[in-house]
């Protein structure tokens, strides 16, 4: 290969050690626990959302669990049962399933999950239908409490929750730590630790030849 070559091979691998290590510090950044004050704050915004078009927080519960943060990632394990048709809360009729509705909800849920390092890790309609009753289970890994928090706090949530809302002909959720499987940041390390080496190896085998 020619110098150019291999010098082009060893900058692409040092940007991609980069940037893996971007998404590491991102994706796996251990924040401090919230403060009293700041769950203060981010109440007072979520409370100032008005029930419709959506907001139906179970805000003594919300609080318990902003003030118990720990600053560590969790996941949330969600299992819901939709309504043939979509009730929203304005008593309008309208043609759209439940399931279409949770995903005019989602659609926006995922962008504001992608804004704060958070993301489903499984999905399925699947759900024993014939025993259980529910229609989905979704597990999404948060960052942190402050994230769900923020994102909670945003007005893009607020207006999609009428979607969700009007889907949902019941829901449970399940707050979880991860104990025996490793936080994607472990194979996010080893592929940035192997672009860092490869790079170094290149950038020496390149130095040979000049």
């Amino acid at each position: 290969m020619s110098k150019p070559g291999r010098r082009s091979i060893a900058a692409l691998s040092t940007a991609l050690g980069v940037l893996l290590l971007v998404l590491l510090w991102s994706y796996a950044f251990s924040q401090s626990p919230l403060s009293a004050e700041e769950v203060d704050r981010y109440l007072e915004r979520i409370e100032a959302h008005a029930e419709k078009p959506g907001g139906r927080h179970d805000m003594p519960a919300l609080r318990r669990f902003l003030d118990g943060d720990d600053g560590r990632a969790f996941y949330t394990v969600n299992l819901y049962e939709f309504h043939e048709r979509a009730q929203y809360l304005d008593g309008r009729a309208h043609e759209a399933s439940g399931q279409d509705a949770f995903a005019n909800f989602s659609a926006v849920m995922l962008r504001l999950l992608a804004k704060r390092a958070s993301h489903p890790v499984f999905g399925s309609d699947w759900a024993d239908i014939s025993s259980s009753g529910w229609d989905r289970i979704v597990i999404v890994r948060y960052r942190s409490r402050r994230d769900i928090a923020e994102i909670f706090a945003t007005p893009e949530f607020s207006q999609a929750s009428a979607h969700k809302w009007a889907a949902l002909k019941r829901n449970d959720r399940m707050l979880v730590q991860g104990l025996h499987i490793p936080e994607l940041h472990v194979p996010l390390a080893v592929l940035a630790l192997a672009g860092g080496v490869g790079a170094a190896y290149l950038a020496r085998r390149g130095g040979q030849y000049t």
